[in-house]
């Protein structure tokens, strides 16, 4: 395995970045409730690089997306007002016909002169790049339209990292490209987890099967016990035979017995459970009626993982325990407090996870509370991203 640090270009490797426009791609996704950011924590983390750029006197090109296209980044502007004042730009992309196919893009004039008559130490900020196809897409020339605004180009955004996007994986290769403080961060704390510690914990939750699954399947070799919660639990309930009611399951099958065959696995030995009437009881997994539905994991479940994470040199969690959306997040909230009692390191990651803990507990509480949900897990699995793999110009 071969993660070394000085392959990845860094944000402080730059050699003058004074009058320079620097486009920084930013983790912008945040949720936002009634027109308010309702978890600011991946904004937090992006304040350092900008603030370094800002001192540097760089000329900041801020940009980032909305899961939906739809959205806008409003919110995110009247939060970052909050600790500088910035120039918030809706028409930077302009349609070109005059391009080969026909529906290409061009630089917007009037974002070119915003632009050019910015000070050192000013922000501009993007508007949502998913308002425009090109950035899914990885349109050439809406990443050559984005870079043609900047000097250099910095990726600070690692939550979106494992999308092949014109602004993760297109502008760097026509910019000089660096990481940013966040980046490195994320890159270091989950190298860590490729070459663990030992004893080492890995605990997995969520819904998202067809990620997070293959994962199951390879740590269950590298880690001395793999717990498993949420939807993902109910699968391997399934394939042992035990019924799971009504519970969440995949909809298409996997090949479990990698998995279900180790010796590292552990499932829940008792689960809380939703019947048709709306109590909730726990109940060992082997008691589970048709009607009922798997909504978190019960006591005796989670003094095992609580058990097993006191004597841990290395602990890894991504994905809540329960069903937290409808507010079953009991076992996730107890293991958090648990977790941060424990000595060893503690690597926490998935956006649902942070969310929930983040509630009540620090960031501080714990060695590392990861911005990334899918962009971590897909790191663990294929111990890369397009992000990376752009920056040290293997895109």
């Amino acid at each position: 395995m071969n993660l070394p640090m000085n392959n990845l270009p860094k944000l402080k490797d730059i050699e003058e970045v004074q009058g320079k426009r620097v486009f920084l791609r930013g983790a912008l996704n945040v949720p936002v409730e009634e027109g308010s950011i309702a978890d600011d924590y991946r904004l937090k983390k992006l304040l350092p690089t900008i603030k370094w750029l800002r001192e540097q006197g760089a000329r900041v090109i801020l940009a980032g997306h909305m899961s939906d296209s739809t959205e806008s980044l409003k919110p995110v502007v009247e939060y970052l007002r909050k600790y500088f004042d910035l120039t918030f730009i809706t028409d930077y992309a302009k349609p070109d016909t005059t391009s080969p196919n026909g529906s290409g893009y061009g630089a917007s004039a009037a974002t070119r002169e915003v632009i050019s008559s910015m000070n050192n130490g000013d922000v501009v900020l993007l508007e949502n790049l998913r308002q425009h196809d090109g950035e899914k897409a990885n349109d050439l020339e809406f990443a050559r339209m984005l870079a043609s605004y900047a000097d250099i180009y910095i990726n600070d955004a690692f939550p979106a990292s494992h999308r092949e996007h014109a602004s993760i994986v297109g502008v760097p290769t026509l910019l000089p490209a660096y990481a940013g403080f966040q980046f490195i961060k994320e890159y270091e704390a989950l190298s860590e987890v490729l070459a663990p510690e030992h004893p080492f914990v890995f605990i997995l939750g969520g819904a998202k099967f067809s990620t997070k699954l293959p994962l199951v399947e390879k740590f269950s070799t590298m880690a001395d016990q793999v717990f498993v919660g949420g939807a993902l639990a109910n699968a391997y309930l399934a394939a042992r035979g035990l019924s799971v009611g009504s519970s969440v399951v995949p909809d298409e099958s996997y090949d479990l017995s990698a998995g279900l065959e180790s010796g590292a696995l552990k499932l829940p030995m008792d689960v809380l459970v939703l019947s048709a009437d709306g109590e909730t009881t726990v109940k060992s997994v082997e008691e589970v009626a048709a009607d009922e539905t798997i909504v978190d994991i019960g006591s005796e479940t989670l003094e095992q993982m609580i058990a097993a994470v006191g004597d841990a040199k290395l602990v890894v969690w991504n994905g809540p325990l329960g069903w937290y959306e409808k507010g079953y997040s009991e076992a996730t909230d107890k293991l958090a407090k648990a977790l941060t009692a424990v000595r060893g390191k503690t690597i926490l990651g998935g956006g649902d996870t942070a969310a929930v803990i983040l509630d009540d507990l620090s960031s501080d509480d714990f060695s590392f509370v990861s911005t990334a949900g899918g962009a971590m897990v897909t790191f663990l699995s294929e111990e890369s991203l397009p992000g990376i793999e752009a920056l040290k110009g293997k895109k």
